[in-house]
C-alpha cells in the first residue's frame, strides 16, 4: 500500500482562519417608529382569523376555499420550497464531498512483424475520492446564512399572501353582497316609480295632473330602469373574482345567496406601532432579506480571498477482477488557490452585492413605513366613515319625511309635481349613498385588520 501526503501549508492557513460577519446588528434592523397612533382604537383583541367576527357562514366558508385553491398561494407555497432546496443546497457546499468510482477498460497492442502477434490488456479500477474546502475566510457560512434568511423570508412571503388574499376575498365578497342589496334597492324603487306613474295617469284622466306630470314621473321610471343592468354586470364581475380568488374557473356557479350587509363589529386594539415590527409578515420578511442581503456581502468579499481546499483518494487498479482488492493507493493533499487576474469579475460582485444591501435597507425603511401609514389610514378613513355614515342615515330619514310631505302637499294642490319629484329622486339617491357608505366602511374596518398583521404561521401548516 502506497500513501503519499502533500500538505505543507494547512498549518499555517487553518491558524489564520477569519471570517466577514454582516456589519449590521439586529438591532440596527429597528427602524424609528412613533410611540403611538394619532388615532385611538378598540380594545378589543386581534383575531387572524378576523372574518369570523362578521357572522357570515357564507364568508367563512369561501375563506376556506381560498385558503386550499388560491393560486397565488400556491405560487408562494412553491417558492417557499425552491428557498428550502436553495438552504440545503448551500450547506452542503460546507461539508464534504465523497465520490465513488469504478471503471473497466482493454487496450490492444499489435507488435512488429518482427515478433508478430497481438494482445489485450484488461484494465479495472475501483476506488473513493473525497474534497473538502476549508472556510477559511467564512464564505461558505456567509452563503450557508443568506439561504437560510432567504427561506426563512420566504416563510413570512407566504403568510403575507395570506393576509392580503383574506382582506381581498373579504373586501370583494361585501362588495357583492352590496351589490346585491342595491340591486334590490332599484328594483324596489323602479317599482315605486311604476306605481306613482299609474297613480299620475288616473290623475291625468280624472284632470288632476298634466301632461307634464306625467312625462318627468315617465322619465324617472325610464332613469330608475337604466340602473339595474350595470349592476347586474358588477355582480357577474365580482363572482367571477371571487371564483378566481378561490381558484375556481370564472363562470362557475359559486352557490352564493345575497344577504344584508353584516354590522361592524367591535373595533380591534392597534396596539403601539413598534408592535408591526413582529405583527407584520411582510415586515418580517423584509428584515431577513435584508439579512441575507448583509451575508451575501460577506460571501462576496471572502470570494476574493485564497481558497484552500483538501482532497484525498483511494483506489486500487489490476488487470483481474479478482486482484482488485490485493493492492491499494490513497493520496492526500491540500491546495491554496488565489485569485490574481480575473479582470475585477470578484470586486465587481462585491460592489454589486453591497449595493444590493443597501437597497435592501431601504426595502425595510419603506415597508415598515408603509405598514404604520396603512393602520394610521385605516383607523383615521373608519373614524371618518363611520361619522359618515350616521350623517347619511339622519339625512336619508330626512329626506323620507320631506318626500312624504311633498307628496301629502302635492296631492293637496299646494306644491307642484316637480317638487316632489325632487323630494324622490333626493331620498332615493341617499338610500344608495347610505348603502355604499355602509360598505366602505366594512372595507375600511378590513384594511385594519390586514394592517395590524397576526400570527398567521397556520398558513405554513397548511402548505
Amino acid at each position: 500500500m502506497k500513501i503519499i501526503y502533500a500538505l505543507p501549508l494547512l498549518p499555517l492557513l487553518l491558524t489564520s482562519c477569519i471570517s466577514f460577519e454582516p456589519e449590521r446588528g439586529d438591532e440596527l434592523l429597528q427602524d424609528q417608529t412613533p410611540e403611538h397612533f394619532s388615532q385611538t382604537s378598540g380594545t378589543v383583541e386581534v383575531r387572524v382569523d378576523w372574518w369570523k367576527t362578521f357572522g357570515s357562514d357564507q364568508l367563512n366558508r369561501l375563506m376556506d376555499e381560498a385558503f386550499a385553491g388560491n393560486l397565488t398561494i400556491e405560487q408562494y407555497a412553491a417558492r417557499l420550497e425552491q428557498a428550502e432546496a436553495s438552504a440545503r443546497k448551500a450547506g452542503a457546499t460546507a461539508k464534504a464531498q465523497l465520490d465513488g468510482k469504478a471503471s473497466a477498460s482493454s487496450s490492444y497492442t499489435s507488435y512488429s512483424s518482427s515478433t508478430g502477434g497481438s494482445a489485450t490488456e484488461p484494465d479495472f479500477t475501483l476506488g473513493l475520492y473525497a474534497s473538502y474546502e476549508v472556510d477559511l475566510w467564512g464564505r461558505l457560512k456567509s452563503t450557508t446564512r443568506a439561504a437560510l434568511a432567504t427561506y426563512e423570508a420566504s416563510k413570512f412571503d407566504l403568510q403575507s399572501a395570506g393576509m392580503t388574499l383574506s382582506a381581498e376575498l373579504a373586501t370583494t365578497y361585501f362588495t357583492w353582497l352590496a351589490q346585491n342589496e342595491a340591486l334590490a334597492l332599484y328594483q324596489s324603487q323602479l317599482q315605486s316609480n311604476r306605481n306613482k306613474l299609474s297613480a299620475l295617469e288616473r290623475r291625468y284622466k280624472a284632470g288632476q295632473s298634466t301632461m307634464l306630470d306625467l312625462l318627468q314621473q315617465r322619465q324617472q321610471v325610464a332613469s330608475a330602469e337604466a340602473k339595474i343592468p350595470p349592476v347586474l354586470a358588477n355582480i357577474q364581475t365580482l363572482e367571477n373574482q371571487i371564483a378566481v380568488l378561490t381558484g375556481r374557473i370564472p363562470g362557475t356557479d359559486l352557490q352564493l345567496a345575497a344577504e344584508p350587509l353584516p354590522e361592524l363589529p367591535a373595533q380591534p386594539a392597534a396596539g403601539l406601532p413598534v408592535q408591526l415590527l413582529e405583527n407584520r409578515p411582510d415586515i418580517r420578511s423584509a428584515q431577513l432579506k435584508l439579512e441575507s442581503a448583509d451575508w451575501s456581502v460577506g460571501a462576496a468579499r471572502a470570494a476574493r480571498l485564497p481558497t484552500l481546499s483538501l482532497s484525498g483518494s483511494i483506489y486500487t487498479s489490476e488487470e483481474r477482477v479478482d486482484d482488485l482488492f490485493d493492492d491499494w493507493a490513497s493520496s492526500l493533499a491540500a491546495s491554496l488557490v488565489a485569485p490574481i487576474l480575473d479582470g475585477g469579475y470578484l470586486k465587481a460582485e462585491a460592489d454589486r452585492a453591497l449595493a444590493a444591501a443597501r437597497e435592501q435597507v431601504a426595502v425595510y425603511r419603506l415597508t415598515v413605513l408603509e405598514a404604520l401609514q396603512e393602520t394610521e389610514d385605516a383607523l383615521n378613513s373608519e373614524k371618518h366613515q363611520a361619522d359618515y355614515v350616521e350623517a347619511l342615515r339622519k339625512q336619508y330619514a330626512a329626506a323620507k319625511n320631506s318626500e312624504e310631505e311633498s307628496i301629502r302637499r302635492y296631492q293637496r294642490g299646494i306644491l307642484p309635481y316637480l317638487d316632489t319629484l325632487t323630494a324622490i329622486v333626493a331620498r332615493e339617491s341617499l338610500e344608495i349613498t347610505h348603502l355604499t357608505a355602509r360598505a366602505e366602511l366594512l372595507g375600511d374596518r378590513i384594511q385594519l385588520y390586514r394592517s395590524l398583521g397576526g400570527d398567521w404561521t397556520f398558513m405554513l401548516e397548511e402548505k
